[in-house]
């Protein structure tokens, strides 16, 4: 009856054991979904945003242009066109420029922002499984 009551123990043991991990890797796998569904809604604000400065750096582009016609139109002599010319060209590259380094910006920002909840789960995952190794050492 001994023997039949350590193997009980034991069966009760390993069950309870394997039912705690597979408790452990739902809970794992339950994170790691919502993680994954966080770091997508992150993904597409983000997108939506570059969209909306792409579109506004367009229609901004558009009025500069609409804007260095009317200066062209109004000018008199060789020397006008020459000067708005210059004017207009440093003015365009200065604003290509600037557009490049917001876009880079808000492209590393939004890239920054989606991996955040991948690599919090991550951390998180390999914690857990750090004191799992040390508790079973």
């Amino acid at each position: 009856m001994t023997n039949n009551k350590y193997a009980q123990d034991q069966i009760e043991q390993m069950t309870k054991a394997a039912s705690q991990q597979a408790e452990e890797i739902a809970n794992f796998g339950k994170t790691g979904f919502e993680a994954w569904m966080k770091t997508t809604n992150i993904w597409m604000d983000g997108t939506q945003t570059l969209w909306k400065s792409c579109a506004d750096m367009t229609n901004n582009a558009r009025e500069q242009q609409a804007a260095a016609m009317k200066q062209f139109m109004s000018c008199k002599t060789l020397n006008d066109m020459t000067e708005t010319s210059t004017r207009v060209a440093q003015e365009s590259m200065e604003q290509v420029m600037s557009n490049a380094t917001s876009l880079s910006e808000k492209t590393i920002k939004v890239c920054m922002d989606t991996m955040e909840p991948i690599n919090d789960t991550m951390s998180k995952g390999f914690q857990t499984a750090k004191k799992a190794a040390k508790s079973a050492a």
